[in-house]
Formats: structure tokens, C-alpha cells, sequence
């Protein structure tokens, strides 16, 4: 007998319901549980998993953005340990937990779409993006100015520490960061 002649003899019903339930049961389980996976992790001793940037150009603000907002939905936490820093990756600097080399070299400048100008709304827009990323003197100091430089101003993270960025206290992470 084969499947198609299975499903003619079920009570439809009764197929569907077992399907419905199958299909939404195990989706309706994870939502129970991965929500609390974090803090669970975290009640228990174990700390959130940190994601090591080594050296980072930067790219698209909103993508970024994004990608920030779901690592902070998983509870992770950076620590930017490579020579370099520019522009969107300059964004991880406002997660909670997020720390940072001394020797990394943060470089920011205005927003732009892929080199072009914005419109006077839209570098407004974007530049509030960008800003609601960072530490609050950082921020400050990126709307009143930063943001209007067309050119690369590179901060070293011995600065930012100074304006109270927390400083990666492991050397092994600086070792790991210039492998990857």
C-alpha cells in the first residue's frame, strides 16, 4: 500500500490535528526555552559567550545595527582586540560588557552610502544610528563632531579607556584576537 492510499483511509481530522500539533508543538517549546538560556547561563556561573574582533573596516550601519541587536538578544559580549576598529565596528562600543584593546586604533567619520553624501535628513537620521552605539561621552563628542569629518579620525583605545571604555584585562585575548 503506498502513502497516498494511507492518507485517503485517515479520518482527515485527525491528520490534521496530528500535523498542526507536530509542526507547532517543538517551535512552541524553543520559544519557552531559548529566551531563558541566557540568564539561566548566567545564574549558573557561565558567562556569555564573547565574540573576539580582531580587525574590522567597518560596512553598512543598518546591517550592523542589526547584527548588534541580535548578539545583545543572546547575551553576548565583545572585546575588540585587533589593530583596527573603523567605522560601523565602532558601534560595538555601546553593548553592555563590551571591551577593548588600549593598542586597537578606532578610526570614525560621517555617514555616508558607500562614499556618497546623505541627504541632510537622512545623515541626521543615520547619524543618530550611529550614535545611539556609543558610550555617552563618545556620543557626545560623535554628533558634535566626529560625524562631520569626511575624513578617518583614529582614537586609540588607550583614549577611550581614559573616557571609560573597560579595558580587556586578558592578554590571551589579544593573542586570539590576531589569529582570527
Amino acid at each position: 500500500m503506498n502513502i497516498n492510499a494511507l492518507f485517503a483511509r485517515a479520518a482527515p481530522a485527525c491528520l490534521h490535528a496530528f500535523v498542526l500539533f507536530a509542526a507547532v508543538l517543538p517551535a512552541a517549546l524553543l520559544m519557552l526555552v531559548l529566551p531563558a538560556a541566557p540568564a539561566a547561563a548566567q545564574a549558573i556561573g557561565y558567562a556569555p559567550r564573547t565574540v573576539i574582533i580582531g580587525n574590522d573596516m567597518g560596512g553598512d550601519v543598518g546591517a550592523r545595527a542589526n547584527k548588534i541587536a541580535a548578539m545583545r538578544a543572546q547575551g553576548r559580549r565583545v572585546a575588540i582586540v585587533g589593530t583596527a576598529c573603523y567605522s560601523s565596528c565602532t558601534m560595538y562600543l555601546g553593548m553592555a560588557g563590551t571591551c577593548i584593546s588600549r593598542k586597537t586604533q578606532f578610526g570614525f567619520h560621517k555617514p555616508s552610502f558607500y562614499g556618497a553624501e546623505l541627504s541632510p535628513a537622512k545623515f541626521e537620521y543615520w547619524s543618530q544610528i550611529i550614535a545611539q552605539h556609543y558610550p555617552t561621552a563618545l556620543q557626545e563628542w560623535y554628533l558634535r563632531a566626529g560625524r562631520y569629518s569626511t575624513n578617518l579620525i583614529r582614537i586609540s583605545g588607550a583614549e577611550l579607556i581614559r573616557l571609560g571604555v573597560s579595558e580587556c584585562d586578558s592578554p590571551s585575548q589579544n593573542a586570539q584576537a590576531a589569529t582570527h
